[in-house]
């Protein structure tokens, strides 16, 4: 007897995308922002990993144990999300958000298990080029699960015509990660089993410009996620190496509109690509005062110019954190409007206003910056 297989029906028509994004700067129209659902921190080898290099040279009292940020964080960390959904509903820009779950589930795999982390920082496990969601390949084991939090969400864009694509996950093996960029500044911890690299990229380790993709590696893990960026995109892209920090770019240099770049002092920009140099740079300037107040037993996870962390809403506005006046400053002497919101944990938190934001449309189309 044969079999018969029913057949997925294709629309007759083609689906208009409501995915498109190209760059970090076109007039944002629709937007994720991330929620704390929970505030918990699980001190695995992952996690120590992935923090070793703001641990290790920034001055924090968090001594690691297990401790739970304190509810008046969470409700701070809430509000300050409210006066930012206000102003993306001020600049008409359609707000989603990932499913809520009240309790923490533990995730496993056959090889670990773990807390699952929260879904506040939605441009790290995911990436948006062009009409494309992509889950990226996690670097710590409690955030493995997280992208389950936006399933129905994306199962919406998908179904109304964005294209939907899982990068490949490593095992999160201790001897799946290479370390040896950290063990310059300080990583001791060694795995038992010989080196077996695998694919490990956050979304934020990548900065949009149009055609082309600037990819922070600092790792062999990293350097495997940039290939597999660049033979999946295919040749409408192009994805240039550097290496300027241990993961995510958008904490070290962020690109405001074509021709302008907001960077850290430290940053080098001769390690960018060679069209990146002629591009006009606004330097932050560091605060002299802290921009968080440390709870005790709590880590900071990012460093002090968090603050640089910023979100375009187009050529012009930029999301600002509101103590940040040298960079408001900056800001205006270049043209640009800034739009100052709180953001009080950031440095707890491990990331700003563009790490809590995903771009789900932005107007303008796929142009090319680097050959003009």
């Amino acid at each position: 007897m044969q079999a018969e297989f029913a057949e997925t029906p294709v629309p007759e028509e083609k689906l208009t995308s409501p995915v498109s994004t190209h760059n970090e700067w076109d007039p944002l129209e629709e937007v994720v922002i991330g929620t704390p659902y929970h505030l918990d921190y699980h001190n695995d080898r992952t996690f120590r990993i992935f923090f070793h290099t703001n641990r290790s040279t920034i001055n924090t009292d968090g001594d690691m144990r297990k401790v739970r940020p304190s509810n008046q964080m969470k409700e701070e960390c809430l509000e300050d999300i409210s006066d930012l959904i206000k102003i993306m509903d001020d600049f008409r820009v359609t707000v989603r958000r990932p499913e809520v779950s009240e309790e923490v589930p533990v995730v496993q795999s056959p090889y670990w298990k773990a807390p699952m982390g929260h879904a506040l920082m939605s441009r790290d496990i995911f990436l948006v080029i062009g009409n494309e969601i992509i889950e990226t390949s996690p670097m710590m084991r409690a955030r493995y699960f997280e992208p389950e939090l936006y399933k129905e969400l994306f199962t919406e864009y998908f179904n109304r015509g964005a294209k939907w694509t899982v990068a490949p996950k490593s095992r999160l093996l201790d001897h799946n990660f290479d370390t040896g960029f950290l063990r310059g500044i300080g990583f001791d911890e060694e795995s038992s089993q010989a080196p077996f690299y695998e694919i490990m990229f956050d979304g934020a380790q990548v900065m949009r410009l149009g055609r082309d993709l600037v990819f922070n590696a600092s790792s062999e893990n990293h350097r495997m996620g940039a290939r597999w960026l660049a033979q999946h995109l295919g040749d409408q892209y192009r994805v240039h190496l550097t290496n300027i920090t241990d993961t995510h770019i958008d904490g070290e240099v962020l690109p405001l509109r074509p021709g302008v770049l907001l960077a850290r002092d430290t940053v080098d920009i001769d390690l960018l690509p060679a069209p990146l140099r002629n591009w006009d740079v606004i330097r932050y300037s560091w605060l002299d005062r802290p921009l968080e107040i440390a709870q005790d037993g709590i880590p900071l996870l990012a460093s002090q110019t968090i603050g640089m962390n910023v979100l375009s809403l187009d050529q012009e506005h930029v999301v600002v954190q509101d103590i940040q006046e040298p960079l408001m400053r900056d800001l205006e002497k270049h043209g640009f409007t800034p739009v100052p919101c709180r953001w009080r944990h950031g440095r707890s938190l491990g990331g700003g206003f563009h790490c809590v934001t995903l771009d789900i449309r932005r107007a303008g189309g796929l142009e090319d910056y680097f050959s003009g």
